[in-house]
């Protein structure tokens, strides 16, 4: 099976990303997941997010998807309603900016990186529910696909079995699902949560691990069985992209370029030609 490749802004996260775009389409992508990392995009800065979007097409890049922000201070599922309100406010902001962008979907977490969530375990679901389906009316209006990504293991929907609780009770038209493979490797769940959301699978971020911390590695520099991953999409007939989302100390020039190369040892027919300008991707 031929999946469409791309990459996440994410691997120069550090770097404005007009700064990364350059690297990521002279490394032969074309296809592209914008992260929102404060010190990679300004939200609020409305008037750039044209200028990237022209940018993009300059260099021959279609913008597929996007990251919800995340991190410190952004939590859905916090039981302080200011926190809520203001995370709703930069979910909004990352909505227009990928309706500018003309991508459709809007990959979110369940939850944020409170480690202490499990000790209010229901309520933190129920609000999950809620602000989840306040960001899925966000989408819908503006003609987004809501995808929900599976977490680390530790964090809130983690769980696959919470996961599944939270789906079910947010709206199923215009929603899908987001494996991480480092995320559910980490968890013990990969190949288990294929085949549970194969149905509502839309769309996969993919990236290698040691097996103890979610290292971003490209595929291949790590303990993961790409050859079995794989082999489990296409049993359940995966047709969405296959996004690395992988990350890097040095200069993202250099990360973009490992990262090609990996990507050709275990996709072959992906031919990557570096280039300045619009290029499509060849198929063998």
């Amino acid at each position: 099976m031929s999946w469409e490749i791309g990459v996440s802004t994410g691997i120069g996260y550090r770097e404005p990303i007009e700064e990364v775009l350059p690297a990521i389409a002279g490394s032969g992508f074309r296809t592209i997941e914008v992260a929102t990392a404060r010190s990679h995009i300004d939200l609020k800065d409305t008037a750039r997010f044209e200028r990237v979007r022209e940018q993009a097409a300059r260099l021959g890049l279609k913008v597929r998807s996007l990251h919800a922000p995340f991190g410190q201070g952004i939590d859905l599922t916090d039981a302080d309603a200011g926190i809520r309100r203001l995370s709703l406010r930069h979910f909004r902001e990352a909505a227009d900016l990928l309706q500018c962008l003309g991508g459709d979907l809007y990959v979110i977490h369940p939850g944020g990186e409170d480690h202490n969530w499990i000790w209010e375990k229901q309520d933190r679901l129920a609000r999950s529910v809620e602000g989840l389906t306040e960001v899925w009316r966000m989408c819908r209006e503006r003609r987004l696909k809501l995808v929900v990504e599976t977490p680390l293991p530790h964090l809130l929907g983690g769980s696959l079995d919470d996961l599944e609780w939270i789906l079910a009770r947010i709206p199923a038209e215009g929603t899908g699902v987001c494996i991480d493979t480092s995320h559910t490797s980490l968890g013990g769940t990969l190949f288990s949560a294929i085949d549970r959301f194969s149905d509502r699978l839309v769309h996969l971020q993919a990236s290698d691990n040691h097996g103890k911390h979610d290292d971003h590695l490209p595929p291949g520099d790590g303990i993961l069985d790409w050859p079995a991953v794989m082999r489990a999409l296409e049993r359940v007939h995966y047709r969405g992209i296959f996004l690395f989302e992988v990350g890097g100390e040095g200069p993202s020039p250099e990360n973009v370029k490992r990262l090609a190369i990996a990507v050709s040892r275990w996709f072959p027919e992906w031919q990557t030609e570096p280039t300045e300008g619009p290029m499509q991707r060849r198929e063998s």
